[in-house]
């Protein structure tokens, strides 16, 4: 008698701050549950098509690639790194626009609110590793994703050997840490809500994070939206309480450009995706 399947192919329905993306093919991804350790690999269309460890799930996927005919993967790929609390979704439409330009994306989950920035580095790191017929590599990070993406590059790895790191840009990076965090970290809910990554966002954990080594070509883009804007006319001793005034820089980077947007969120803005196609392929915004 024929075993049944404990799971049916279907939609995830959400869990983008339990599950972690370990692997990336055409849009095809393999993620980990950041608590149980289980995986599973998600279709282009985001459908469950297989669980357990991550063999079953390469294993699997294999197996779709004769049934579907995935082409292989060629060319230049640009991965991007949420901020805190967000998800891969944030990044839909500079997503469309580097895949227009003829770049490949992958916009990676990582459960921001559960772990430190140690944890996602070793993440990333898996990732990296398992990434297949790709050479060149970009990345694109939005908030706290820079300080992961820092600790990241500066540890040896296996994957460095075989991709070649080209551009990275940072949009609204927390470079040297913030007061505001610091502050809500002082508050149980705070602490709650957040998670453990609080400390590696204030200035004293930020210090601990090395800078990128010479030789990494970096852009770090400041846009303020709507909501920043009418915040500027609040007296000083109110702006220090948010974090649209934190704005750090690296002490050996120069590419740096300033941006204000009537969005109400960052990545809205037309000119993020049009200044970060042409750092890309220019190296200048």
């Amino acid at each position: 008698m024929a075993l049944k399947k404990k799971y049916f192919d279907f939609f995830t329905m959400g869990g983008s701050q339990r599950w972690e993306d370990v692997f990336f093919y055409q849009k095809w991804r393999i993620q980990r549950n950041y608590k149980t350790k289980e995986y599973r690999l998600l279709d282009n269309w985001d459908i469950r098509r297989a669980t357990g460890s991550f063999d079953d799930c390469y294993k699997k996927f294999l197996k779709m690639i004769e049934v579907y005919q995935l082409s292989r993967q060629r060319g230049h790929m640009v991965v991007m790194l949420h901020g805190l609390g967000q998800d891969k979704n944030i990044f839909k439409p500079l997503w469309r626009e580097v895949i227009h330009y003829g770049f490949m994306a992958a916009a990676l989950n990582y459960p921001s609110t559960y772990k430190k920035v140690d944890s996602h580095v070793r993440q990333l790191d898996f990732f990296l590793n398992h990434l297949e017929d790709v050479s060149e590599i970009s990345f694109i990070t939005y908030g706290c994703g820079a300080l992961i993406l820092r600790k990241l590059l500066y540890f040896d790895a296996a994957w460095k050997h075989k991709i070649k790191v080209r551009k990275i840009i940072e949009i609204n990076p927390p470079s040297k840490g913030s007061n505001f965090w610091e502050r809500i970290g002082k508050f149980k809910s705070g602490q709650k809500l957040f998670g453990p990554i609080l400390h590696d966002l204030t200035p004293e954990g930020a210090k601990k994070i090395p800078e990128y080594a010479k030789g990494y070509k970096v852009g770090i883009i400041h846009c303020d939206t709507i909501v920043a804007q009418i915040c500027s006319y609040l007296p000083d001793i109110f702006k220090k309480y948010l974090p649209f005034y934190e704005k750090y820089g690296h002490d050996n980077i120069k590419d740096i450009l300033a941006i204000k947007t009537p969005c109400f969120r960052v990545l809205q803005a037309p000119d993020i995706a049009s200044k970060c196609i042409k750092y890309l392929k220019s190296g200048e915004f």
